[in-house]
């Protein structure tokens, strides 16, 4: 071993029930070292790890804000100073260090580049070393994340992979933050060649398409994940938090009880608002909510609907991370249930 190794170790670790992947990163000499994307319930694994080699762990990273599972970052600070490490996109308080795109982190001999790639989160960040990048769910193998939550955006994904991502060497090692079927890794050529959704000289108007038209289930933890990734795993109570399936008909019984410090918001369209809403209810169109967190967060409980669930859950999901916890979400229903179970309707 010689004080000109090239290459980092590298650890990839996998948790079964999410099918998500940590990785630790060491210099073999000064054992200096990072972990990238930890979870909570792999927190006892990876610490025995991280003792038993020697490392001194000087930051716990994340590529984003995750919806599958809670981050153990902050347990790592609290057990081994490591520094926690967000994109400054991602706006997670609570942190150490916020990187923006271009910004390095030393450990040893090596440092580790930040690249900025939103588009599946609007905090999504790729971490580059000589030799490998870690991709987080912005470019997986033989696939890329979904882009309908937390201000995902198909086009910004598109343009992060081919523009920064696509450009590095193609032998450079693909590592990712999840794989379904087994694989470990891929290579950025292999990628541009064989991605069904974003290699062989994909359009982005195809690719936009494609991401459109998914129609994939909300993530089953999302409800509980996103809250507690906010407060970097640590110090969450998940009573402060509602069940995803809180359904038409729990508001309707919420509508009828509702206290004078609670709000019901519709977050359609305008015109879809204006076509019938739940009575009483305040019209604030997906997209703007974030604009009205402040408000929002003086009333003791606020519901909030659409038409399927789908624009709600990640209103809920964007207003949790900006720290509201006053929140509930109707999920997987909206107000055609409202409609076709002959609740009131108000017009205008």
């Amino acid at each position: 071993m010689t004080s000109h190794d090239p290459h980092p170790a590298i650890r990839q670790l996998f948790d079964r029930d999410t099918f998500s992947y940590t990785y630790l990163l060491f210099d073999r000499q000064s054992r200096e070292g990072v972990i990238i994307d930890a979870v909570r319930e792999q927190f006892d694994r990876d610490l025995q790890l991280i003792n038993e080699l020697g490392i001194e762990l000087l930051y716990a990273i994340e590529t984003h804000a995750h919806a599958d599972h809670i981050t153990s970052a902050g347990m790592l600070r609290q057990n081994t100073g490591a520094k926690i490490v967000y994109s400054a996109d991602a706006e997670i308080k609570g942190i150490d260090i916020s990187l923006q795109d271009g910004d390095e982190l030393p450990f040893g001999q090596y440092k580790i580049k930040a690249l900025a790639t939103p588009g599946h989160t609007s905090g999504c960040m790729s971490y580059y070393v000589p030799g490998a990048v870690f991709t987080g769910d912005t470019l997986l193998i033989r696939g890329c994340g979904r882009t309908d939550f937390q201000q995902g955006d198909a086009a910004r994904l598109y343009q992060n992979v081919t523009d920064k991502l696509f450009t590095l060497p193609d032998d450079t090692v693909v590592y990712p933050a999840h794989d379904y079927k087994g694989r470990t890794c891929s290579t950025i050529g292999e990628e541009k060649h064989w991605n069904p959704r974003l290699g062989g000289g994909q359009s982005l108007a195809r690719f936009t398409e494609i991401m459109n038209n998914l129609n994939l289930d909300m993530p089953k933890k999302i409800n509980e994940a996103v809250p507690a990734n906010v407060s970097v795993g640590v110090d969450y109570n998940p009573r402060r938090y509602v069940h995803e399936d809180f359904s038409m008909n729990d508001l309707h019984t919420a509508w009828q009880h509702l206290k004078e410090n609670e709000l019901i918001v519709d977050n359609r369209t305008l015109e879809e608002y204006a076509e019938g809403h739940v009575p009483g209810s305040r019209n604030i169109p997906f997209g703007e909510e974030s604009d009205h967190a402040a408000t929002l967060q003086q009333y003791d409980k606020v519901y909030i609907y659409c038409r399927s669930g789908r624009r709600a859950q990640t209103a809920y999901t964007n207003l949790a991370l900006a720290g509201l916890s006053n929140v509930t979400c109707v999920s997987h229903t909206g107000m055609p249930n409202w409609i076709a179970a002959g609740y009131p309707v108000e017009q205008g």
